[in-house]
């Protein structure tokens, strides 16, 4: 008689199994890799519409004798220009000023956060500067975890 050949040997089923799990990795990780590329794109492109935002605003709190910065503020944000801004944009993350020219009445500093994404922005001379990071939060401790 003839050796069955069709037959489904231990090692076979490994080896599939085996290629199964090493192609679902490798498609994971391409997957994540462009997910955190189009957030990150996202978030910039959202951080510099809130930029001219902001410029706009100046322009119309200039026009006023005010500025949009304010360094008493937590944020260095004047009070009302988030509502001008606002006009502008749809709100999707959270900024703040953290520099401003009053020589030249230009931003020259800004922080922009949308979901685990930070963007920072910086301007000095003509050198303008934009930096985007991912904020992985591995874990968190607050004072209401501890148990008494």
């Amino acid at each position: 008689m003839n050796k069955d050949t069709s037959r489904i040997t231990v090692g076979k089923v490994l080896r599939i199994i085996l290629i199964v799990i090493l192609a679902l990795f490798v498609g994971t990780c391409i997957f994540m890799f462009f997910k955190i590329r189009i957030d990150a794109d996202s978030a910039l492109r959202n951080a510099k519409n809130v930029r001219m935002s902001l410029r706009s605003a100046d322009i119309e709190m200039y026009a006023a004798g005010k500025t949009i910065f304010n360094p008493s503020k937590k944020n260095g944000i004047e009070d009302g220009v988030k509502e001008k801004v606002n006009q502008y944009i749809e709100d999707t993350g959270t900024y703040s000023i953290t520099s401003y020219s009053t020589r030249d009445h230009e931003l020259t500093g800004m922080t922009y956060r949308q979901d685990n994404y930070v963007v920072y922005f910086s301007k000095s001379g003509e050198n303008i500067s934009w930096d985007v990071n991912l904020i992985l939060n591995i874990y968190h401790y607050d004072e209401t975890d501890v148990v008494e």
